[in-house]
Order: structure tokens, then C-alpha cells, then sequence
């Protein structure tokens, strides 16, 4: 059976069948941001969609350039822990999944454009991240993105 086009002449039943083919992942290495990731991969299953996980490093103290000791170090850990994160899914035929490294002074907003500016469907993030201290309260990054966003956000919880 062929889906039929809807009113603008598209092919409605793709779509509808996956409503999320664009999804970004906040990315800290953390428990939750793993969870987030495999969530992720899982929403956009089959769907020859994309994942794009996004590491949003603080700005360095000094501005330090690119190729400088402790930029580069940081940003080796996130796609180090990335990696090691992505081996372990089972992604779909279609599905591409990659991190991006930014540096901002405010996370959530850098997720937020980001999401809007690169047309994502969907935000995963995790409650808290490493620096959670109480494990039942909000993140500060996941509650701000939650509230801020111009499209859904889906909150999870590795415990």
C-alpha cells in the first residue's frame, strides 16, 4: 500500500511513521546523556534518520585557540566517551549519528539554537549530568532547554 500525499502533494506516511527523523542528544558523558543517546537511536530506529549528539564545552578562561593543551583535551574527552557510547548501540541501516563540539557559556542555549538553526525534530536529554548533586531535582540545562525550546524535549533518567 502507498501512502497517500497530503494537501502540499508530500508523502504523508513516511512522515508519519517517523515523526522524529532529526533528533539531537545533549552530550556529557554522563549516565543520562548515554541514556539519552540509545533513547535517541531508538526514536529514530529505521527511519534513515539522523542522531547528532551535541557537546557544549565551557569557554576557555584565556579564549585559548584551537590546538591548544586544554581545549583540545576537553574536547578528545566528549568524542572520546561519545565514541565509546555509540559503538555500543545497534543503529539502523539508514541511521547516521554524530557529535558536534561547541563552546558556549550558557548549554542549554546552545542546544536550543542549535536544534532550531540545523532543523531538528526532537531534543533527548538526560535529567542531570555529572555535576546532578541531588538525583531527583531537574538539571539546570535539562529544565532550561525543557522550558525555552521551540520543539519538544524529551527528559530521561539513566536510574
Amino acid at each position: 500500500m502507498i501512502p497517500a500525499p497530503d494537501a502540499t502533494g508530500t508523502d504523508t506516511g513516511i512522515r508519519a511513521s517517523c515523526p522524529y527523523r532529526q533528533v539531537l542528544v545533549g552530550w556529557d558523558g554522563s549516565a543520562d546523556s548515554v541514556a539519552a543517546l540509545h533513547a535517541a537511536a531508538g526514536i529514530v530506529g529505521d527511519c534513515a534518520g539522523r542522531v547528532v549528539a551535541v557537546a557544549v564545552l565551557p569557554p576557555s578562561a584565556s579564549m585559548e585557540q584551537p590546538g591548544s593543551g586544554a581545549a583540545d583535551s576537553e574536547a578528545a574527552a566528549a568524542r572520546q566517551s561519545f565514541e565509546h557510547a555509540r559503538r555500543a548501540l545497534l543503529l539502523g541501516p539508514g541511521t547516521r549519528m554524530s557529535l558536534h563540539v561547541a563552546r558556549g557559556q550558557h548549554a542549554a542555549q546552545s542546544i536550543c539554537q542549535y536544534a532550531a538553526d540545523h532543523g531538528f525534530d526532537l531534543i533527548v536529554l538526560g535529567r542531570h549530568g555529572e555535576g546532578g548533586l541531588v538525583p531527583h531535582r531537574l538539571g539546570h540545562v535539562a529544565e532550561t532547554t525543557a522550558r525555552d525550546s521551540r520543539i519538544p524535549v524529551l527528559l530521561l533518567s539513566s536510574s
